[in-house]
């Protein structure tokens, strides 16, 4: 174990060092090297794929009834302003108990300790592996992963696998790792009004209507005070939860108080308590308005009427609603309150709900590798209540998504000094290598 400990920290750190900047273009290809390196060297039969930013690796091994998919990032998020680092971002620094560097956990220390539990697997059982495992790693997932879809549709056209480990997890603020099955979807679009020429005088306020009045009154036209979407048809396509689903959002990894001290979210909606919260995280659509604007913003006042004014607004989806769907609702929701006027704008942040079974085989072995590991009991989610382009994969290869990982909540994920605890590392890299030898047993028996 020591030994693939101690190669999982150097894999990191080479990671680490490149800053692999898929926003900027920046060294995707040397990164894309490295990871297809770092494969070759475990026993994967590698491939570099290009994409539309940057390229994909792909490592295969192992035949057998089973097929499982490890999808990874090896593209990070801009450094930004390196004076509000501690250390260098694309050095791997150890301080406190934790590893800092951009990627450190999103998504270079997942890969790390995951290909670390891979080593330490193959170490103890060398022969031949009874289930195919294909690796993909993605160099353009932290802007949006343009080219994902079409990539799968190609590389791996009619082909099928029983699952996919996501490219995250996480471990709770008390240290209890998370089992995710699912991401709510996302449809981010914008709403604009154009009233007249320019800015009226207000004294037609008592003749014309104004841009921003329209606006106002389109997005409260869209949800009630308790936060239901009173667009028609909206929640005709809602799957509803399984059994399995509901049960396992009983049992939160966090309080509703605990969250509002952390947060200082204090307006909950009406209906929403510490009993229901976690399952409106998990299975309730939302809609969120994200900004307004239009009219006068200066000091003091201007009697005008705003002849321009915009709202940006997001829908949080869950199964089976799409975002192409969504947003024919809401153009037919404005024509039928007399606003066809308002124009709909979408924007590219598209992403289709995803929400696997919590009841499946994978889940329940793994929540008992993870308390074996963590010494913690290991929790279900249903739902992150985050969006992740984990579609594609059960649209090509007809697979099963569930989120194992180290991310902790104090992670600074896309900030400055993002870290991860070197416990959860070494946790990972144990229960990685354990998750391994507990798919070739189940490829044995099968």
């Amino acid at each position: 174990m020591d030994d693939a400990l101690s190669r999982g920290r150097d894999d990191l750190a080479r990671l680490v060092a490149i800053p692999s900047v898929s926003a900027e273009g920046r060294c995707l290809n040397e990164v894309a090297t490295l990871v297809r390196d770092l494969l070759d060297d475990a026993g994967f039969v590698t491939e570099i794929h290009p994409g539309s930013v940057g390229p994909f690796v792909v490592g295969t091994a192992g035949e057998g009834p089973l097929t499982v998919v490890i999808y990874n990032h090896s593209d990070v998020q801009p450094e930004g302003d390196a004076a509000l680092w501690l250390s260098p971002p694309y050095t791997l620094t150890e301080r406190d108990g934790r590893l800092y560097g951009r990627g450190a956990a999103d998504d270079k220390g997942e890969f790390a300790s995951r290909l670390a539990g891979w080593r330490r697997f193959r170490a103890l059982h060398d022969g031949p592996l009874p289930f195919r495992l294909i690796w993909i790693v993605d160099g353009e997932e932290e802007i949006g992963s343009p080219s994902l879809d079409g990539f799968l549709a190609k590389r791996f056209a009619g082909e099928r696998a029983d699952l996919c480990w996501w490219e995250f997890g996480e471990i709770d603020a008390s240290g209890r790792p998370v089992i995710l099955c699912g991401f709510k979807g996302i449809t981010a679009i914008e709403l604009r009004c154009r009233t007249a020429k320019g800015d009226l005088h207000s004294s037609y306020g008592a003749v014309y209507d104004n841009a921003l009045w329209r606006i106002c009154a389109a997005v409260a036209s869209m949800r009630d005070a308790a936060g239901r979407i009173t667009i028609d048809g909206f929640y005709d396509d809602v799957r509803a939860p399984s059994v399995a689903e509901r049960t396992a959002a009983l049992s939160p990894p966090f309080s509703l108080a605990s969250v509002s001290a952390a947060t200082g979210g204090e307006c909950t909606l009406n209906g929403i308590d510490g009993q229901n919260f976690f399952s409106a995280m998990n299975f309730s659509p939302c809609l969120n308005v994200n900004g307004i604007g239009g009219g006068y913003q200066g000091e003091g006042a201007k009697t005008v009427l705003p002849a321009e004014a915009f709202a940006k607004l997001d829908f949080r989806l869950v199964p089976d609603q799409t975002p192409t769907r969504v947003v024919e609702l809401v153009r037919d929701h404005l024509a039928r309150i007399g606003m066809a006027d308002i124009e709909v704008i979408v924007h590219d942040a598209i992403v289709r709900p995803v929400r696997s079974d919590a009841g499946h085989w994978f889940v329940a072995a793994c929540a008992e590798i993870l308390e074996a590991e963590f010494g913690r009991p290991a929790i279900v989610q249903p739902s992150s209540p985050a969006s992740g382009t984990a579609h594609p994969f059960i649209d090509h290869l007809g697979t099963d998504v569930f989120g194992i990982g180290l991310t902790h909540h104090g992670a600074q994920l896309h900030a400055p000094n993002e870290n991860i605890e070197i416990d959860h590392f070494e946790r990972m890299v144990a229960a990685s290598s354990a998750i391994f030898k507990m798919l070739a047993r189940r490829a044995k028996s099968d």
